[in-house]
């Protein structure tokens, strides 16, 4: 029972269109921001993994010389609401780039 590979591939795109209708705003500007890096060269690739195992390293050093900030259930929730607005002016930032 094999179906067209057309029909097949309409079917698979009206269900992808389906699922990126109902995403969020932001679960589309992550989708977007996704498929954006997957076009990165293997060179940026390479890049962005140094400079990420650069920023763990730092880290480790931090907490292993004290330098960092305790959170309790009172602290923690700021915490989050500057976070989560630091990652979205970070978003708006490299969008209009």
């Amino acid at each position: 029972m094999t179906q067209p590979v057309a029909l097949i591939n309409t079917k698979l795109i009206e269900s992808l269109a389906q699922i990126i209708f109902s995403l969020s705003d932001e679960e589309r500007q992550l989708l977007a921001q996704k498929i954006q890096y997957s076009s990165l060269s293997s060179e940026e690739i390479q890049r962005k993994w140094e400079v990420l195992q650069c920023e763990i390293t730092l880290g480790a050093e931090q907490l292993k010389s004290g330098d960092y900030t305790e959170y309790d259930d009172c602290s923690l929730p700021n915490l989050l609401k500057t976070v989560k607005s630091r990652g979205k002016q970070r978003l708006q930032q490299e969008q209009a780039q």
